[in-house]
């Protein structure tokens, strides 16, 4: 019983290793810089409407950020 409760914990270590390790991800191309939506109206809950009303700006991106819409582009 000692053994399997052994692998048990290396188990759980090596799972909860991969688990917190994806989270961690790295922007390898470059920065973001953002700007505040001119054009969206209203809170935004839908980072697919922040981004339509950024392609209208001119920015390839957008997101929701508490509740405001952020238009993005690389740096």
């Amino acid at each position: 019983m000692g053994s399997m409760k052994k692998s048990s914990v290396v188990l759980l270590l090596l799972l909860s290793f991969f688990l917190f390790s994806a989270g961690n991800v790295v922007e390898v191309e470059g920065k973001w810089c953002e700007k505040p939506s001119g054009k969206f109206k209203g809170s935004c809950f839908h980072n697919a409407n922040c981004a339509n009303v950024c392609a209208t700006e001119g920015f390839p991106s957008g997101i929701c950020e508490t509740f405001r819409c952020m238009c993005r582009r690389q740096c």
